[in-house]
């Protein structure tokens, strides 16, 4: 079973925090815009955000916080409404663009995530590198040039403290 993420982003206007509708690309050929900043299943991306199926054993960026007390009436109505039908939403937490534009994507880490061959015709695509396997790599490169898109999009949208994701994600 697969795992998946549920994001969207809020911006604080007036001291209330507002969803953002129609604001990301998820189809940037047809120019199509949607709500939610991370649409795709990336567990290098899940591991960095928040420890979720960290096979990579990358550090992630935060701790896990919860839902943000004063989240928005859009946000919560997206939580409330799926979360009756789906009872395996975990890991919820939210971070601000500043928390995401002050990390140091060049820093490296040892990515531990491996697909070794456990039987014939089956393979494990996240088994643990031993000593020697695996690679060194940065943030940047393992999070990949949609992530970075994604982080220019939310700048859009106002004063780095003023803008957040909130997050979580099913299995």
């Amino acid at each position: 079973m697969g795992c998946d993420i549920h994001s969207y982003a809020e911006v604080n206007r007036n001291d209330k925090w507002e969803m953002v509708t129609d604001h990301f690309d998820i189809n940037y050929y047809k120019k199509e815009k949607g709500d939610s900043p991370f649409t795709w299943r990336s567990y290098s991306l899940f591991a960095f955000l928040a420890g979720v199926r960290n096979y990579d054993r990358c550090e992630p960026i935060s701790e896990l916080k919860g839902l943000p007390d004063d989240i928005s009436d859009g946000v919560s109505d997206e939580y409330g409404s799926d979360s009756i039908y789906d009872c395996d939403y975990h890991s919820l937490t939210f971070l601000t663009l500043k928390e995401l534009l002050d990390f140091d994507y060049d820093k490296v880490f040892w990515n531990r995530r491996v697909t070794k061959q456990i039987s014939p015709n089956c393979s494990d695509g996240a088994a643990l590198a031993e000593e020697g396997e695996g690679k060194m790599i940065s943030y940047r490169d393992n999070l990949g040039l949609s992530f970075f898109n994604v982080i220019d999009e939310l700048k859009e949208l106002g004063e780095p403290e003023n803008v957040r994701i909130v997050f979580w994600f099913d299995s």
